[in-house]
């Protein structure tokens, strides 16, 4: 590749349908949390995140053990919107401790 140019992630990942796929997927999970942020308190914004859905369980992320208690507390919010936006059913939430989830 010439000095000074740079691929985008959508050539890189257009020959790849594994990278595509990932890619999609990491887009409709930045989506989601993006719809979901406005329902958290202020303060709890970018501290509790979407990580992704598996299966039926939609997975949150928190930035530190105080902030996953309180990511339990508004887990049934999240997950009632998140399932009349998600495209398949979610049933579930699940919290993971994540020191530094990537910020918006």
């Amino acid at each position: 590749m010439p000095q000074g140019k740079e691929k985008d992630l959508a050539s890189v990942s257009s020959g790849h349908r594994g990278l595509a796929g990932l890619l999609r997927q990491a887009r409709a999970f930045d989506a989601l949390d993006a719809r979901l942020q406005p329902l958290l308190p202020e303060n709890a914004r970018g501290k509790i995140r979407v990580a992704c859905i598996e299966g039926e369980t939609l997975v949150l992320a928190a930035t530190s053990p105080t902030w996953s208690s309180r990511a339990r507390l508004e887990a049934p919010t999240l997950l009632e919107a998140a399932a009349s936006l998600w495209p398949t059913p979610l049933k579930n939430t699940r919290v993971i401790v994540v020191p530094n989830p990537s910020a918006p």
